[in-house]
């Protein structure tokens, strides 16, 4: 009976502490006539150029209200963050991490082709590159396209298949209890910083093949690195693509 109670304040305080990071990254800034305002402010104080603004304060509000969010959800659920980041690197964990890379990937473009062949034909990439946090990546310097969302990935991770996944499990959450709940909750979380139904319906996508995937390596191998990788890389890799692809489409060779 003891366990009860703190499975349960801890998966209140994991939704809560989602919903408010979320919800203070997106919306101080949710009116475009604030953004330009907080933009030409920011520019002409810091001689940062006007397009790079938001890519920069964006990137970090996200990850220091997230890197809070993790601090205060190990708090609750007195894990030690080492813990849950050792990891006993085997020919057989590099293997199964390496598949497990390739099987998100493949599920992905699996699920995007069917939805690409659905009636109205969605434009994945177009949709994925309309997404606002990626159009403000967009514009940085090549490198930073790729290292930004992989870091934001690699903080997701943490959070989610690392603090979250295994505080649940430590306050007694059968493992496919948690593994639903944290996927829940990680997908929710995508689909809120969305703008149009088809946007959310490719994150959502992406983001519950990226649940399966990770948690089951992160429970196979009790740790959460493996999942980071990949996370980390998913973003990275996908983020680029879709943009690349949007300017092909954009000016075709002749």
């Amino acid at each position: 009976m003891i366990g009860i109670p703190r499975a349960l304040l801890f998966a209140v305080a994991a939704i809560g502490l989602t919903a408010a990071w979320l919800a203070a990254y997106r919306l101080p800034f949710a009116d475009p006539r604030t953004r330009q305002r907080v933009r030409l402010a920011i520019s002409s104080l810091t001689g940062l150029p006007a397009r790079y603004v938001f890519s920069i304060l964006g990137t970090v509000i996200y990850l220091v209200l997230g890197g809070a969010a993790a601090y205060a959800l190990l708090r609750v659920g007195r894990l030690n963050p080492v813990d849950l980041l050792a990891w006993r690197i085997s020919g057989e964990g590099a293997a199964l991490t390496l598949l497990a890379g390739i099987g998100a990937s493949a599920l992905t473009a699996f699920a995007m082709s069917v939805l690409h062949a659905l009636p109205g034909r969605a434009d994945v990439p177009t949709t994925v590159a309309d997404v606002r946090w990626i159009q403000e990546i967009v514009v940085l310097p090549r490198p930073w396209r790729s290292l930004i969302p992989g870091i934001s990935g690699a903080l997701e991770e943490f959070y989610f298949r690392g603090v979250m996944l295994f505080g649940l499990l430590a306050t007694g959450f059968p493992v496919w209890a948690a593994l639903v709940f944290t996927g829940a909750v990680f997908t929710a979380g995508q689909v809120a910083l969305t703008e149009s139904r088809m946007q959310a319906t490719v994150l959502a996508i992406s983001s519950i093949v990226l649940s399966v995937v990770c948690g089951l390596l992160t429970v196979v191998e009790g740790s959460v690195l493996p999942a980071i990788l990949i996370h980390a890389s998913f973003a990275g890799y996908y983020t680029n693509m879709s943009v690349r692809r949007t300017a092909v489409a954009a000016n075709p060779p002749r």
